[in-house]
């Protein structure tokens, strides 16, 4: 599913340094979705897998200020609690095989 991030949402994704990938499943994750942002439009493809992911850690490890940041990167695409899709994302378009 594609959607599409704020300017303040791209802002609180690109604030986890690069280099914390390897210190734990939380940094490893940002950095991750930091990779599959475009930070000049905010286009940000995600699979199930990942939207179950946010929402784990979002809510599943407490609630300190790292989990907040995905509430607030991911809240207004995803709704306050992190369930799925307040609209509808887009679907990649995949070329018709001949």
């Amino acid at each position: 599913m594609i959607f599409f991030l704020n300017s303040y949402e791209i802002s609180v994704l690109f604030r986890q340094n690069p280099n914390t990938a390897n210190r734990g499943g939380f940094q490893w994750l940002l950095v991750r979705f930091q990779r599959r942002t475009n930070d000049n439009t905010g286009r940000i493809f995600l699979v199930p897998r990942d939207l179950e992911r946010i929402r784990r850690y979002a809510f599943g490890y407490g609630n300190g200020g790292l989990e907040k940041r995905l509430t607030q990167i991911f809240g207004r695409v995803l709704g306050p609690d992190l369930r799925g899709p307040r609209t509808m994302p887009l679907q990649p378009t995949l070329p018709l095989a001949a």
